[in-house]
């Protein structure tokens, strides 16, 4: 984009070239008059007074149209969508500054109006820029959206972004957010979109988006699966925690969370492979690890193996499961070392 003081310098040169330095009145000669108004413009636009900027462009504009100044009508059409790009671009930067709603929408309408006159005056780049950023800007009001609890109009605003842009892998990955909250007791639509999300970040290496859809995938299936289980509906709650190996081979929870649920059902033997497989993937310290241990205890305590069940109830001796550790110790196993006192 050439420089104010370039632009300045190039008006004048067809100026001087046409004899206006001797021109004593814009007003007598067309010619001086367009390049008066097409100059104002330049400082209107330098100041950041967009719109005012735009309208001396369009004024200079219709005098060269009236008398076929060719050379000053290309310099009118190339500016006006070069302005409404700084706008949108200031905007946006706004926006960055200040992450509100209002910013945001703000940003919204001046990429529209800056894709409209890239098509106007036939500046494709310029069309291009604003129509990639569109859909991004929805996306971005979706997630204001979402944060205020205005779940339709968060829905409606990802739908615009991706009847935009259908293969935004965030879109997608965000309406699998905003659907859950929406539907809660949907959790095969709002798989949908974390699916979608998934298949589309891995096909660009969006290795974020990638793993925040399989992470919120693997955490809704536990969740639900975690209410079902509090509902007794344990076959329907394994059915989901062993979906979640789809999004996440390694994880913990899921394998503790089965575990939990074979040792409620006396399926000891389940139930001790789960804890096992939970202790290998689990990363944290000895807090983190002792609920996995009381269900391993729980399980070798169900298969009559007490040495065992005393050593996984040992080691979940800590934080919140220290008080039911203890009773398994003292009072149901009697472990060695662990006697309740007097007896």
């Amino acid at each position: 984009m050439k420089s104010f003081s370039q632009i300045l310098s190039i008006v004048l040169i067809f100026a001087l070239s046409l004899g206006l330095s001797n021109i004593v009145s814009a007003q007598d000669d067309p010619r001086a008059e367009a390049v008066t108004l097409y100059n104002n413009a330049q400082e209107l636009a330098s100041d950041g007074q967009y719109l005012d900027a735009v309208e001396m462009y369009r004024e200079a504009m219709e005098i060269a149209r009236e008398h076929d100044l060719e050379d000053i009508l290309e310099l009118t059409e190339e500016q006006i969508p070069r302005v409404f790009q700084r706008r949108a671009a200031n905007a946006y930067s706004e926006y960055q500054s200040s992450r509100t709603k209002d910013n945001a929408n703000r940003a919204l309408q001046y990429f529209k109006d800056q894709q409209e006159a890239g098509e106007e005056f036939g500046n494709q780049a310029v069309a291009d820029q604003a129509r990639g950023a569109i859909p991004q800007l929805y996306y971005i009001r979706s997630v204001h959206e979402f944060r205020d609890e205005d779940l339709e109009d968060a829905m409606a605003s990802l739908a615009t972004a991706l009847e935009l842009n259908p293969n935004y892998a965030t879109a997608h990955y965000q309406k699998g957010i905003v659907f859950k909250k929406k539907y809660p007791e949907d959790i095969e639509g709002a798989l949908v979109h974390y699916d979608r999300a998934i298949e589309l970040a891995e096909q660009i290496g969006d290795n974020r988006t990638l793993n925040n859809a399989r992470r919120g995938a693997a955490e809704e299936l536990i969740f639900r699966a975690v209410t079902l289980a509090d509902e007794r509906r344990f076959s329907d709650a394994i059915s989901l925690l062993n979906r979640v190996e789809n999004y996440d081979s390694s994880s913990a929870d899921a394998h503790y969370r089965l575990a939990e649920i074979y040792n409620e059902r006396g399926n000891w033997g389940d139930a001790l492979r789960h804890a096992q497989q939970a202790l290998e993937f689990e990363t944290g310290g000895v807090v983190d690890r002792a609920k996995i241990y009381f269900e391993k205890g729980t399980a070798y305590k169900g298969m009559g193996n007490k040495e065992q069940a005393c050593e996984a109830f040992e080691n979940a001796n800590y934080g919140e499961f220290s008080e039911p550790a203890q009773h398994e110790l003292q009072f149901e196993l009697r472990c060695p070392g662990h006697s309740p006192t007097g007896r």
